[in-house]
């Protein structure tokens, strides 16, 4: 296979089966984007030199390949129009007569153009052949127009509405379509470029640099615009990933204070919560701060301090100390609560600071990594004797 098969195929395939998923419950906006990238794997595969051989000699026509090649890449330019009517809301759930017209008339113009010009074995790059022939060089302006619509109507669409898009992964997806419609623009007009000097009669450019620059630049351009599509659904699942491993990290801690204050959980749909890792994260997050605040009312100065100074002298220090102080007290204010110990105090006088979101997930990882540590596991058996709360400060964890 040529050096092109071998870059482009295996990720548009890869991101073909994977669209695949869910198909009949996605929206039509992305019925239509998976329709187009199935037409260009389809174009692209049969391309290939040895699914061509096997294709032309199974039909038993010369260089039949090359027109199935192309009539599935108006199908493509034709899936990128109705893509770009239902980003901008004018598709209205239909697909635009216009479009399909014009579609069936560069097919049957294609068609037409092939059966009448000359035409080489499989084996021959149809853009290099037949110097000279204008029906050959119709056939292709004709091919190269249509690709053309569908870059501009989607250029249109990048480079104009892409300027509001907020940032993050869809501004990307956007910058990167930007730079493929450029390489896409480029590819067109290279080939037209060199159909049209060699239609005037030159005859000192090289075929295989001409076939081998068409081939890098298409491949260039298709490879971002997979990474382009692909951007925003790579981004969703690597933030679902940090999600499964934050919540993870701060599980011990819910789990710690979930036993003391059960109450304060809502139950979580399993399929929410194998699905939707970063609902099951916030809900953590918020659960164990009410569970916290909750827990508040066994805690006091005096047990703070208590606390510091036996982690301290433990060996705890610098930013190990405030973790493990805020872990020995949860643990100690969730054993008496367990206990069914009257709240003694109204809580610490001095109220953490507010932390947005990511900073408290983080907080939160610090405590739990804490929770089990052998000092802290001792601050708080010695907090809960102290005070004369059963069962040692173990909690639940």
């Amino acid at each position: 296979m040529r050096p092109f098969d071998l870059a482009v195929l295996p990720p548009v395939w890869i991101l073909t089966l994977w669209s695949l998923r869910g198909l009949l419950d996605a929206p039509r906006r992305a019925r239509v984007l998976r329709a187009m990238w199935a037409c260009w794997a389809v174009s692209m595969t049969l391309g290939a030199p040895v699914v061509r051989r096997m294709v032309d000699a199974a039909l038993g026509v010369a260089s039949v390949t090359n027109l199935l090649v192309h009539l599935a890449g108006l199908a493509a330019t034709a899936t990128a129009l109705e893509f770009v009517r239902e980003i901008t809301g004018r598709a209205h759930g239909r697909v635009s007569r216009l479009n399909l017209a014009g579609l069936a008339a560069a097919a049957a113009a294609l068609t037409a153009l092939f059966a009448a010009m000359p035409r080489p074995d499989g084996e021959v790059d149809l853009l290099t052949y037949a110097q000279g022939s204008f029906t050959v060089y119709l056939y292709w302006v004709v091919l190269t127009a249509d690709i053309a619509i569908g870059v501009l109507a989607a250029a249109r669409l990048w480079w104009v509405h892409g300027r509001h898009a907020a940032p993050g992964p869809m501004r990307t997806s956007l910058q990167l379509m930007r730079v493929s419609t450029v390489l896409a623009s480029a590819y067109l007009a290279h080939r037209l470029w060199y159909l049209t000097v060699r239609q005037c009669g030159r005859e000192d450019l090289a075929p295989a640099a001409v076939a081998g620059t068409s081939q890098v630049l298409l491949a260039l351009g298709l490879v971002l615009f997979a990474l382009s599509v692909a951007w925003p659904s790579l981004a969703d699942h690597r933030q679902k990933r940090l999600a499964v491993r934050q919540a993870d990290r701060i599980a011990p801690l819910w789990r710690l204070l979930q036993s003391a204050t059960p109450g304060v959980a809502l139950p979580l749909p399993q399929e929410l919560r194998r699905h939707n890792p970063r609902l099951r994260l916030y809900r953590y997050v918020i659960e164990i701060r009410d569970s916290a605040l909750t827990l508040e009312r066994h805690l006091d100065a005096a047990r703070q301090g208590a606390a510091e100074a036996e982690l301290t002298a433990a060996g705890l220090g610098g930013g190990r100390l405030a973790p493990a102080v805020e872990a020995a007290l949860l643990r100690y204010a969730a054993a008496a609560e367990l206990a069914g110990v009257p709240a003694g105090s109204e809580g610490r006088p001095e109220v953490r600071e507010a932390l947005d979101l990511e900073a408290e997930i983080a907080w939160f990882e610090q405590v739990a990594a804490a929770v089990e540590l052998p000092a802290v596991v001792a601050a708080a058996r010695r907090l809960a004797a102290v005070s004369g709360v059963p069962g040692g400060g173990g909690g639940a964890g």
